[in-house]
This record gives structure tokens, sequence and C-alpha cells, in this order.
């Protein structure tokens, strides 16, 4: 259980039971026929510690303090008829193995130095010097001791646990990156070697002989695609570090709206003049591979529309293609993974790369033309960043 739970657990009992001992002492002193002062003085001492008990639950942190409190309450509260109340020296136990439990060895053994004196003062003001008085006092003493070291050990236990689970998370965290670069690395030999293929069978037949412009057309489209795709890799695994600057989202989109307007019909809703703060050629890369995306996949109509909300500037690029099916969402965004005949499967592993990157934001939403929408989100850009850069 976290240690923040247990410590408002604590608390929280803390409360109730000094509660249920206050209604309790003040049912018995008020139907007592005999009304001494020290009934009295409990009552009100169990009402300070109930007072102080509710408060303490509005205070988020724990300190030694609390069990410090806890311990001279109950010694104040004992202290009003030793003969009568000192079976309540049980008590003493919960602040006890809770300093053990929350604290540091040196803290909680004051709490125990403080608590054998408090209890030895009031046995010794109370004169109980018989022998089974001592062994009253030597036994609570020992039990004073037991539950601290108990809490203690109970806390190191736990410790040791949680960093024995920790350590089996980063192990597990380790085989799940090797895992994955194990695949991604037999995928990109496969992707490779296809064209490789290609490239092989083209350059046979042209030894044999036969010259033909579609064997020297396909080296040549096999060799692109190679270079193309161990371009996007090294993209992926070693991003270009470039410049920050801020940049006009409006400016960009209407860029890439003339860019692309020959092949679909692209509509662009701006609202405002928002601006982002990174690098220009990671925003451009981000876009172009969305709305290249969009434009591969869409029948005849895309829609950009740019907006701000708060801090977050957002950019939602929705087609009306056949759309992304909800099993395989969460796979888009890995290396080589493509549903495209001619893309190298890297474009959203970048883009997804380079929006981490920039505490930006990609969600994957269905669109209401009925494809797929894509919404990037980046932190507002602002005027003074530029100048901090």
């Amino acid at each position: 259980m976290h240690l923040g739970k247990i410590q408002y657990n604590y608390k929280l009992l803390r409360f109730i039971f000094s509660l249920a001992l206050l209604i309790s002492f003040t049912f018995f002193a008020g139907t007592s026929d005999l009304k001494s002062s020290t009934q009295v003085v409990a009552v009100f001492i169990l009402f300070v510690y109930t007072a102080v008990s509710f408060v303490t639950l509005f205070i988020k942190n724990v300190s030694i303090i609390d069990t410090i409190l806890d311990v001279t309450f109950i010694s104040a509260f004992i202290f009003t008829d030793f003969d009568k109340l000192k079976y309540f020296s049980l008590l003493y136990l919960f602040p006890l193995f809770f300093s053990g439990f929350s604290f540091e060895s040196r803290q909680a053994y004051s709490v125990l130095l403080l608590t054998a004196f408090e209890y030895s003062f009031l046995f010794f003001m109370y004169s109980e010097q018989h022998s089974s008085g001592y062994l009253h006092l030597i036994l609570n003493l020992f039990a004073f001791w037991i539950i601290t070291f108990a809490g203690l050990r109970l806390r190191r236990d736990l410790q040791l646990q949680q960093a024995y689970i920790s350590k089996l998370e980063e192990e597990k965290k380790q085989a799940e990156v090797y895992k994955k670069l194990y695949r991604i690395s037999a995928e990109l030999a496969h992707e490779i070697r296809n064209p490789l293929a290609s490239i092989k069978a083209a350059a046979d037949l042209l030894a044999e002989g036969k010259t033909d412009q579609k064997l020297i057309n396909m080296i040549r489209n096999e060799a692109d695609r190679l270079n193309r795709l161990l371009s996007d890799f090294l993209l992926l695994s070693r991003p270009k570090e470039s410049e920050k600057t801020l940049i006009n989202v409006k400016e960009r989109v209407l860029r890439f709206q003339e860019l692309f307007k020959d092949h679909k019909e692209i509509n662009v809703n701006v609202s405002g003049n928002p601006y982002v703060y990174m690098s220009e050629k990671a925003f451009d890369s981000v876009l172009s591979n969305l709305i290249k995306n969009a434009v591969e996949w869409a029948k005849s109509k895309i829609v950009i529309n740019v907006y701000q909300l708060g801090n977050k500037v957002y950019i939602e690029i929705e087609d009306d293609g056949k759309g992304i099916k909800p099993e395989i969402r969460d796979k888009i965004f890995e290396p080589f993974f493509s549903t495209s005949k001619t893309g190298t499967g890297l474009g959203l592993a970048i883009t997804n790369r380079i929006v981490m990157e920039n505490k930006g934001n990609i969600l994957v939403e269905d669109s209401s033309l009925g494809g797929a929408k894509f919404v990037l989100i980046f932190p507002l850009g602002r005027e003074n960043e530029s100048a901090d850069s």
C-alpha cells in the first residue's frame, strides 16, 4: 500500500478512536454519581485530542511531531488518574508502531525514548514502587521497544520489496526495449531484402545481355526506395537537431494546402492566429506526413481545422477515406507498420516521435467525413520564447 494512504488511514483511525473514547468517557462521567475533577480533566483532554485529530485530517504531510503529540496526549490522559487509567498505556503502541513504520530509525527511537521517559515519570510520580508495579513497568517498556522495532522491520522489508519490484519492472522495460529493437531490425532487414532482390534480378538479366529500359528503371526505382527507406530510418533513430523558433501555424497550413491542392480538395479553417515553438523542419515533417496520408487515403475531400484552447494549439486533419480500424490504431505509430503499398512504414513513427519530443500529443479518431481524423496538440508558442532560445 502506498505510504501516503497508510498515513492518512492512521490519521482517520486516530480521529475515529479518539472520538469514540471521548463519547464513552463523556457518557460515563455524565452518569456517574460522583463526578471527580479528574474525570472532567480526562474528558477535556480527550476533547482537545479529538479536535487536534480532526484538524490533522486536512494536513497532507505527516511528521514526527504527529507521533510526539499522540504520545503526549496519551500521557496527559493517563496522568489524570494513573491507578485507574494506567492500562490505557496500551495506546502508546499505536504511535510507536506508526513512527517505526513511517520514519527513519533515529526518529523512531527518539519517539520511543520520549514515550519511555513520560510513562516512567508517571509511574514513579504515583509511587508504584513495589514488585508487581516494577514488573508492569518493565513489561510496558519492553512492549514499547518491541512494537517500535516491528514497525522499523516492516518498513525495511517493504522498502526491500519495493526495490525488488522496481528492479523487476526496470528489467521488464529493458527486455521490452530489446524485443522491440530486435523486431525493428528484422523488419528493416525484410524491407531492404525486397528491393535488393529486385535489383539483383534485374542485374542478372542485364548480365545475360537482355537490355531493357524497364530493367534499368526497376534498378533506379528500387535504389531510390532503398535510399528513402534508410533516410527515414536514420531520421527516426537520430533526428536532426535544428534551432527552434516561433512558427505561424496558419501560414504553414495554408502553404501545404497550396502544395497539395491539385491532388484532392483541401478545406482549411483557422481560428485566430496561433503559434507553436519548435523546429521549422520538424513541424513541416509532421504536417507533411499527415497531409500526405490524408491525400493518399481520401476519396475526394480533406478538412484541416486549426484552433486554440487555453494554452494549447489544436490541428485537426481529417479525410473522407475508409478510416482506420480501431484494432490497429495502437500499431500505426510503430516503425514499419503500414497499410500502404508505397510507404516505408516510418512516416507516422517519425511524426509521433517529433510530437512527443516537443511536448505535444497526437490522437487518432473517426472523422465526421467518414475517414480518419488525426488531432495534433502542441503547447502554445509565446513571443518571448524565441528570445530565450
